[in-house]
């Protein structure tokens, strides 16, 4: 990158304020020109991780710098005199040049399109081999991102992670699959009556809260059971005019709130699952009386992303990194005389009470009283 008293470093970056998610755009001249002046930062753009596409654009000319993100424009003025920009090399995604950073944001985890820089799509260029030089070790193609996932093999599996911060504001953000209809999947406590948890009844999302006001449920409004061995994402956001949100996939539900508006959290944070003795003391509206049996990943705790594993203070039950999901899977001739294969996680059952069979797979005939009275031996009746 040149010599240390002539380099320049220009970083897009997302980055999470008070009560939002901007773009910013930060530019640090050589110090030889500013005489230690910090680096020139915009930002723009507003909740920009709600998982849809966001349109960005940088010009600068001269010292004149202007960041776009959608419709939402800023604009500023270098520092010092120098207006030469020397570029060696652009990275995308991860940053690894860190001798002139004083702090490394971390990586970005997401999709990005039509990159161009000073007119070249350095995209397109790279995946068609077009340039001299490129590291590539993102994928190409849009698809669902699951970020460290993490499985959670039985129902009394859990961990528990440091106070989740969401005082003023909140936005929480994670990834799940699984098979079975309940189960806790976040909860932490707090001064006085103050709480949140987040849980699966029914199959559906629940979000259950208490600022002060007395205990509050958002219930998802998804078109069908979750439980389906699906990765599903879950957004819920509060802002600090005290609107809560609750969006699973693409469909969303929102609540004002009157009354207090902050959460005061204290005590661990317990993911997928409470220590037994636990459920019996668990605020009124909270369903839930066992943990969560399946996979959780891309765990956003109000802009804090934790390793689960080795970030958790503690762990019990079996949990494992990655997200392998059921070992037998439902087949068409898995539940005989027209029984319903049931999928769990650790394998499946066939529900034959719609039938006149039972065993494990609806094998064995069920016979009443005077069935069998007209059996001549109960040999004939297959007994």
């Amino acid at each position: 990158m040149g010599y240390s008293t002539e380099i320049s470093t220009w970083a897009l970056e997302l980055e999470q304020l008070r009560t939002d998610y901007k773009l910013q755009a930060k530019y640090a001249p050589p110090p030889l020109f500013t005489e230690g002046k910090g680096p020139e930062t915009l930002y723009a753009g507003q909740k920009l991780n709600d998982n849809e596409w966001h349109t960005v654009r940088v010009v600068r000319r001269g010292k004149s710098l202007k960041l776009t993100v959608d419709d939402d424009v800023a604009e500023g003025t270098m520092v010092g005199d120098h207006t030469r920009l020397e570029f060696h090399n652009i990275e995308t995604g991860i940053m690894t040049e860190k001798r002139y950073i004083s702090v490394v944001p971390s990586s970005f985890i997401g999709h990005l399109q039509s990159l161009m820089f000073n007119g070249l799509l350095y995209i397109d260029l790279c995946k068609n081999g077009d340039i001299d030089y490129c590291e590539l070790k993102a994928r190409f193609g849009l698809r669902n991102i699951i970020a460290d996932p993490v499985t959670f093999k039985t129902k009394s599996s859990y961990l528990s992670l440091a106070t989740l911060q969401a005082y003023t504001s909140m936005h929480l953000f994670f990834q799940f699959k699984t098979t079975s209809a309940d189960g806790f999947i976040l909860f932490n406590s707090g001064d006085g009556n103050d709480f949140i948890a987040v849980e699966l009844v029914k199959g559906y999302i629940h979000y259950v809260f208490d600022l002060g006001n007395g205990p509050n449920v958002i219930k998802g409004n998804s078109d069908r059971p979750l439980n389906d061995n699906q990765w599903h994402n879950v957004v819920i956001t509060r802002d600090n005019s005290n609107t809560h949100s609750l969006k699973v996939d693409t469909k969303v539900v929102t609540q004002v709130i009157n009354g207090a508006k902050n959460l005061d959290l204290k005590g661990d944070l317990y993911m997928a699952g409470l220590a037994q003795g636990m459920y019996s003391n668990l605020p009124k509206l909270v369903a839930s009386r066992d943990g969560f049996q399946g996979c959780l990943a891309s765990v956003d705790l109000n802009g804090r992303l934790p390793d689960l594993i080795n970030d958790a203070l503690h762990r019990s039950g079996q949990i494992e990194r990655g997200c392998e999901g059921p070992s037998t899977t439902c087949q068409e001739d898995s539940c005989a005389n027209q029984g319903v294969c049931m999928q769990q996680w650790e394998g499946f059952t066939c529900d034959c009470s719609m039938t006149s069979y039972s065993g494990n797979q609806c094998n064995d005939r069920n016979y009443d009283k005077e069935q069998l009275r007209t059996c001549k031996l109960a040999a004939d009746c297959g007994l």
